[in-house]
């Protein structure tokens, strides 16, 4: 079905037109081959006690160096990430923010900023001939609404908020952003 109307030949169709085989039910890999990280050892020590967290483990380095395009998902699970993040840097603060990009800077590290990581426009895809430390910044916990003006219809949103928190914090000043149909349902229901 699509639109609500019955393809009885879609699937013969793709079959013939695209030689698309129904049948073919390949495995996810179980694991994903991870390279060693290129670690920038005087960014790393200055960084030590600035940040909320400072992550090498290599699970953690594959989930934050990939959003979720076709792309993507077909290379984590047949193949591999072309580029992973050498490191994954947590801040919670805009203090924390702005000490880690002065480290950066002074050590010419890369930073990639990472909120939800269901980018589809493959964004979080890190450039293969990179040579400098490429650090992934997640921003997940700088999660709240600083503050709303109702005036004015604005309001400060820290950068690692996803939808449905949104909606939810904004729903105590009585607004919404309107971008998460399911929030917005749940919290000013339709009459």
């Amino acid at each position: 079905m699509a639109s609500g109307k019955r393809l009885p030949k879609a699937r013969e169709w793709m079959e013939n037109t695209f030689q698309f085989n129904f049948k073919n039910k390949t495995p996810a890999q179980k694991e994903m081959p991870v390279d060693e990280p290129n670690l920038n050892q005087e960014f790393l020590e200055e960084l030590k006690g600035k940040v909320h967290e400072i992550s090498l483990d290599p699970k953690v380095r594959v989930q934050h160096s990939h959003g979720h395009s076709l792309q993507e998902i077909w290379e984590i699970r047949h193949g591999k990430l072309k580029r992973l993040a050498d490191a994954v840097v947590f801040i919670n603060s805009h203090e924390q923010a702005e000490k880690l990009v002065e480290l950066a800077m002074k050590h010419n590290v890369v930073l990639i900023p990472y909120g939800g990581g269901t980018n589809v426009t493959q964004a979080l895809m890190l450039n293969p001939e990179e040579k400098r430390m490429i650090v992934s910044v997640d921003v997940t916990r700088m999660n709240h609404v600083k503050w709303v003006d109702r005036k004015n219809m604005t309001a400060c949103v820290e950068a690692g908020i996803i939808g449905v928190d949104l909606e939810k914090e904004l729903a105590r000043y009585g607004v919404t952003c309107g971008h998460e149909p399911v929030a917005l349902n749940t919290y000013f229901p339709i009459i």
